[in-house]
């Protein structure tokens, strides 16, 4: 009922405030769409005379602003103050206020006009070369130093090259007092660790005297060929900056193959007795490390460690390394020293009743299971598969008036959002609805959840209801989006669809014209040369990026990759979710290289972990969308059979056969 009373909203909005001429308003407003696009091409093409005429006949239209500021952008230095502070005043509403600023102290800075930079300088402007030279004027009208320094030393730590003003404002900083020592190499080691040597050298040439410049001398020695020099050290350690670099250098070392590294190690603490203070350190990092790669030798580094009641990464890296050895005894023994908050996160409720169920004490288990398998989640329907109950989905649709939705509607933000995605400008449009979002309070954004709806807007539904942290509405988060291409692209690649709607929510969350940072297209997000290679073999004519993100030929190809990856793991669906994120040929390093080992296990001890959270994703999100689908359910112990060695090739087998004590029912 409230839904149909919302939608009665969105056509009184869309043909004006009441219901009474609907033709008339809708025809304006499609001419008002019309003269916006043409606007946009004439002043594109320079035809300014057309724009002026076309621009005054869009007074009462919400996009009069953004054709605005493509006009001022280009004339800042031309147009008056007082138009630019006007234009910023009434375009608070849009990205484009603060885009123009921007562009604005930019030209002051530039012009040298201090005052006025100084005066409409904001605090959240994103640009450090700005914020050094708001910091460059301020060092040089101010006497008190210190009210300037924390927000200096937010800016100097960093491993990333500063814009050269910066250098002027931490000259005036140290020459103040306040670039110390110790802020100098905190700076050289966030450098270190990415590798950026001679930017290091330059800091220290700067601000650091001839005996720090030695040890920076050694240190990237060290750094180049850790292998080579650790253990020809013949200067002393014991000061806290030389046991940094020399532990510094081990784990440089680690990286490339641990069990040398920890050898190296113990051989420098029996010649230098400072270094023991970092043993800890070294056990941690190199037990981690060793762990990311699989190494037999990294439980036995960590299980030394005098861990930290609040360490609780570490506890988690110890677990995984337990999970790839296999000894259940261990885990039970971690387990003990759990903190108050880890013995009620799932991820731990989960670990400690699998735990319980190796040990004997299946009673335990069930109960936690039980527990673990009442909310809708990864570690949920594996819970459920263990003690064999249903899988819970709790959709609970949102509940908002007809009235809060009519009041975002009338929001400037919201309507430039909505004009935005009619004129074709998708980038755009996300970026004013974001912006809009970033003004309203939980309640809001559940309403303006059903706005996107409304308008077929399913991207901007699931973002708009994760700002929300609203998690109920499956109708909304999991949309059944292109459903007739997927069912058929499905079948054809003898694929469930389940799964593939599941890759497809985790990859783009339907934003059918993604663009990842690294290169990635579409609602499938395929890499251009996965989706050249794929189209040669479908025979498909892939020109450009552009016919890869064509939605026809993103689901076709993402499909047929997906049946690529299911076959080179032998139907192995999860092994296939992860190599489809990783690549195959990072999975098939993944893999045991003796004993089987249990699918869930084997997640836990991803190395990476985008690629660990995106297999729990996509595995937990396939069976949502079998219930979406209204298909009786897969369950993941089903997806996720054992993981068998590399050697192998044999086909998995099941792990949904658990012990009858497990699955007995509870008293």
């Amino acid at each position: 009922m409230v839904r149909a009373q919302i939608a009665l909203v969105f056509l009184m909005l869309l043909h004006g405030t009441t219901l009474v001429l609907p033709a008339f308003a809708s025809v304006e407003l499609q001419q008002q769409r019309q003269d916006y696009l043409d606007a946009t091409r004439a002043l594109k093409k320079g035809d300014l005379d057309t724009f002026h005429a076309l621009y005054t006949r869009l007074d009462d239209y919400i996009l009069q602003g953004y054709l605005q500021y493509e006009f001022l952008k280009e004339r800042i230095s031309s147009t008056p103050i007082g138009a630019i502070r006007r234009f910023l005043d009434e375009n608070k509403h849009a990205p484009i206020s603060a885009q123009l600023r921007h562009i604005w102290l930019k030209h002051l800075a530039a012009a040298g006009d201090e005052e006025t930079f100084l005066k409409e300088y904001q605090d959240r402007v994103n640009d450090r070369k700005l914020r050094c030279y708001r910091l460059k004027l301020l060092f040089a009208s101010t006497t008190d130093a210190e009210s300037l320094s924390d927000e200096v030393e937010r800016l100097w730590l960093t491993h990333e090259r500063l814009p050269a003003i910066c250098d002027k404002v931490f000259r005036h900083w140290h020459e103040a007092g306040y670039l110390t020592r110790d802020l100098v190499w905190a700076r050289i080691k966030l450098l270190m660790a990415r590798n950026r040597l001679s930017h290091a050298r330059e800091v220290a040439n700067q601000y650091l005297n001839a005996n720090d410049k030695v040890w920076l001398r050694r240190w990237q020695a060290l750094h180049r060929d850790p292998a080579g020099r650790l253990l020809k050290i013949d200067y002393p350690v014991e000061t806290e900056l030389a046991r940094t670099i020399v532990t510094n250098s081990v784990i440089r070392l680690a990286y490339r193959d641990p069990d040398k590294a920890m050898i190296k190690w113990q051989r420098l603490r029996q010649k230098h007795d400072a270094l023991s203070e970092d043993e800890d350190r070294i056990l941690r990092k190199v037990g981690i490390i060793a762990t990311q790669q699989h190494l037999p030798s990294a439980e036995k580094w960590l299980s030394r460690v005098v861990e930290g009641s609040d360490d609780k990464e570490l506890r988690r890296w110890h677990l995984r390394a337990i999970l790839r050895a296999g000894d259940w005894q261990k885990a039970k023994r971690l387990i003990e020293n759990l903190s108050e908050s880890e013995q009620v996160d799932r991820f731990w409720l989960y670990w400690t009743a699998r735990i319980m169920e190796q040990t004997g004490e299946s009673a335990k288990a069930r109960y936690l299971f039980a527990l673990v398998a009442t909310e809708r989640n990864y570690y949920s329907f594996l819970a459920a598969d263990r003690i064999g109950v249903d899988y819970t989905m709790q959709h609970r649709s949102i509940n908002a008036s007809p009235d809060e939705v009519m009041q975002l509607l009338k929001r400037r933000g919201i309507r430039a959002a909505r004009e935005l995605h009619a004129a074709g400008d998708f980038v755009t449009a996300r970026r004013q609805w974001d912006w809009s979002l970033s003004h309203m309070d939980r309640r809001e954004l559940k309403a303006a959840a059903l706005i996107a709806r409304e308008w077929g807007w399913h991207d901007r539904v699931i973002y708009t209801l994760s700002k929300s942290g609203y998690r109920h509405d499956l109708d909304l988060r999991f949309p059944l989006l292109y459903r007739p291409m997927v069912e058929a692209n499905s079948k054809a690649n003898n694929l469930d669809p389940s799964w593939m709607f599941g890759v497809m929510r985790q990859e783009s969350a339907f934003v059918a014209d993604a663009r990842s940072p690294a290169g990635a297209l579409g609602l499938m997000q395929l890499m251009p040369r996965v989706g050249r290679a794929t189209g040669r073999q479908l025979k498909i004519r892939i020109r450009n990026n552009d016919a890869i993100l064509q939605i026809e030929n993103n689901l076709r190809l993402g499909a047929a990759f997906l049946k690529n990856m299911l076959r080179r793991y032998n139907g192995h669906q999860m092994l296939a979710t992860a190599a489809y994120n990783a690549g195959p040929s990072r999975v098939r390093a993944w893999l045991p290289r003796s004993a089987a080992i249990d699918a869930d296990a084997w997640v836990e001890t991803i190395p990476f972990e985008e690629t660990r959270d995106y297999v729990k994703n996509v595995m937990a999100y396939t069976a949502v969308y079998d219930h979406r689908l209204g298909r009786r359910p897969v369950r993941l112990c089903q997806r996720m059979p054992l993981v068998t060695p590399l050697a192998s090739g044999a086909e998995a087998e099941s792990a949904c056969s658990f012990s009858q004590s497990i699955l007995e029912p509870m008293g």
